[in-house]
C-alpha cells in the first residue's frame, strides 16, 4: 500500500501521517479521546482519599472494612476496546436505555474514525518494528538504502 511521495510539501506530510510518524503518542499511558477538556490520561486524575469519601457504620464487619480501602477504577469501553471518554459513556448508555442507537450518518463516520485510527496504529507498529530491527520500510528504507550503497551521507535530488 505504499504510495510515491510526490514534489512537494504536502504530499511528504501526508505520507508522514498515513505511517503514523507524525501523530504518534509520547506518553506511556492510554490516552483518553474527544474534546480538548477530555484530552488527558488517567494519570492525570489525584488519587482520591479514601477515608474522606468512604464511610462505614459502627457495626461493619472486617470485609466491609477491608472492601471500603479497595480502590475502584471504572473504565468505559465500546465493543472495539478502545477506552471512551465520559461523553461517549453517557451517550452509549443514553442509546442502551432509550433502546435506539445514533443516527446512521454518524455511527459511519465513527466507524471510520475507528478504521483510520486502527489503521495508523498498524501503520506506526509496523514502522516501529523495522526500526527496531533495522530494516527501515518505504521511502525511508530507500533512503537508508541508497545511502548506504554510496557512502554519502546525503542525497542529490534531481526534479
Amino acid at each position: 500500500e505504499e504510495s510515491g511521495v510526490g514534489r512537494g510539501l504536502a504530499s511528504f506530510v501526508s505520507m508522514l501521517k498515513s505511517t503514523g510518524e507524525l501523530n504518534q503518542k509520547r506518553s506511556t499511558g492510554e490516552e483518553l479521546r474527544g474534546r480538548a477538556k477530555d484530552e488527558r490520561n488517567y494519570d492525570n486524575y489525584k488519587p482520591l482519599e479514601l477515608d474522606k469519601v468512604v464511610k462505614i457504620g459502627a457495626n461493619a464487619t472486617g470485609k466491609d472494612q477491608e472492601f471500603a480501602k479497595r480502590e475502584i477504577k471504572l473504565e468505559y469501553r465500546d465493543k472495539h476496546g478502545r477506552l471512551l471518554t465520559s461523553k461517549e459513556a453517557y451517550r452509549e448508555l443514553c442509546y442502551q436505555f432509550h433502546g435506539h442507537g445514533a443516527s446512521k450518518k454518524n455511527e459511519d463516520k465513527r466507524l471510520r474514525r475507528i478504521a483510520m485510527e486502527q489503521a495508523e496504529a498498524r501503520n506506526a507498529s509496523k514502522s516501529m518494528a523495522a526500526a527496531r530491527d533495522g530494516s527501515a520500510i518505504g521511502t525511508l528504507g530507500a533512503l537508508k538504502a541508497t545511502q548506504k550503497a554510496t557512502g554519502k551521507a546525503f542525497l542529490v535530488h534531481k526534479t
